[in-house]
């Protein structure tokens, strides 16, 4: 009788702590605002329409998912390297950023500014100092006390979020949340997804617009990333119709449309394959990528050529008044982060282009 007792209370302390646990999760789960202001400025450069700009987009992994990597949420068991190769990748990426310093704008996504998981190393703060001549603007989209998983590992505390650099000083830059999540409690510690938008007034009257995104991942049944598009789709879309420029980089987390999935010796990762719909945008709008380089690698194992699973889900999407010159995805074969850079180079239509590219796609 004693023993039923002392389990009895032993099973009762446990489902106290637990609930209290779940209680203290819940009343310090970050809510963002749908909209929030990063910065602004009126000492604002404006841009030239006619000009060429350069964009640099990766998803950096919290310098945690380099080569002999496998992640747990994506099937494997580890949450981070050791300490002494993480400070390796983040040192390695912040080399390549630095060494691309001439290019315009750096959007970055998936970079830890305080987390267990990257040992509490400031990226953010890293990167920002590597780059002097560019200033940085950075949304949160991770921000959890305690992440409980996994149960041999948790992940512990996570702040991270999206960071854009740029050598322009823009008018305003803005967080947008995409307000969709799971159920509770899974939603307690997973991430408040966002993209974040930069505002530069155009000499025409009209503004460019830059964002940088981190789309839904883990979407069991899709409902969530079809969300985020549509609300996606409506912003850029409104934008748009202002006679503005948009251009749009990052992780979408989904494949472009038009995509080959052909990468020879590559094998294509159809095991979460889902690419954007040809409905979303209209026809003049612009799925920008470089098909001949994969940028993203499945994390169920380390990386191996030719038997680890790849895919494409970094890229750009311009607006009809934009023009590409070239995109192109740097193979740096997984070394650092689960993710390849890509670069691109855009020119701003000048009005009277714009129009009789207007003209074309419609007849």
């Amino acid at each position: 009788m004693k023993v039923i007792k002392t389990l009895g209370f032993i099973t009762a302390f446990l489902a106290l702590a637990v609930g209290l646990f779940f209680a203290y999760a819940t009343l310090a789960d970050y809510q963002p605002q749908e909209k929030e202001e990063i910065f602004r400025s009126e000492r604002c450069d404006t841009i030239k329409v006619g000009d060429t700009i350069s964009i640099l987009s990766w998803n950096i992994g919290y310098a945690g998912l380099d080569k002999n990597m496998d992640f747990f949420y994506d099937g494997g068991t580890k949450v981070r390297p050791e300490e002494e190769a993480t400070k390796n990748n983040i040192n390695q990426i912040a080399n390549f950023v630095e060494k691309n310093d001439s290019i315009n704008f750096i959007f970055l996504q998936e970079i830890d500014q305080k987390a267990k998981r990257s040992y509490y190393f400031n990226q953010v703060e890293e990167i920002d100092k590597r780059l002097p001549s560019h200033s940085s603007y950075f949304a949160m989209n991770y921000n959890v006390k305690y992440v409980p998983l996994p149960i041999h590992e948790p992940m512990g505390s996570v702040i991270s979020g999206i960071n854009t650099l740029a050598n322009i000083t823009p008018r305003l830059a803005e967080r947008g949340a995409f307000p969709f999540n799971f159920e509770w409690p899974r939603k307690v510690f997973l991430l408040d997804r966002c993209f974040l938008a930069l505002y530069y007034p155009l000499d025409n009257g009209k503004e460019l617009v830059l964002i940088n995104t981190h789309n839904s991942a883990f979407d069991d049944n899709g409902a969530i990333r079809k969300a985020e598009l549509n609300l996606f789709r409506n912003f850029l879309m409104s934008e748009y119709d202002k006679g503005n420029y948009v251009i749009t980089g990052g992780d979408f987390n989904q494949c472009p449309l038009n995509l080959n999935t052909d990468f020879g010796k590559e094998p294509f990762d159809f095991d979460d394959y889902v690419a954007i719909p040809d409905t979303l945008l209209p026809n003049d709008w612009h799925y920008v990528f470089d098909n001949s380089v994969p940028s993203n690698r499945r994390v169920v194992e380390p990386y191996q050529y030719g038997k680890t699973k790849i895919t494409l889900i970094d890229f750009f999407i311009t607006s009809p008044n934009v023009d590409v010159n070239y995109i192109k995805c740097m193979d740096l074969k997984f070394e650092n982060s689960d993710h390849n850079p890509i670069i691109g180079s855009f020119t701003l239509k000048k009005e009277e282009t714009a129009e009789l590219s207007k003209e074309a796609d419609n007849n």
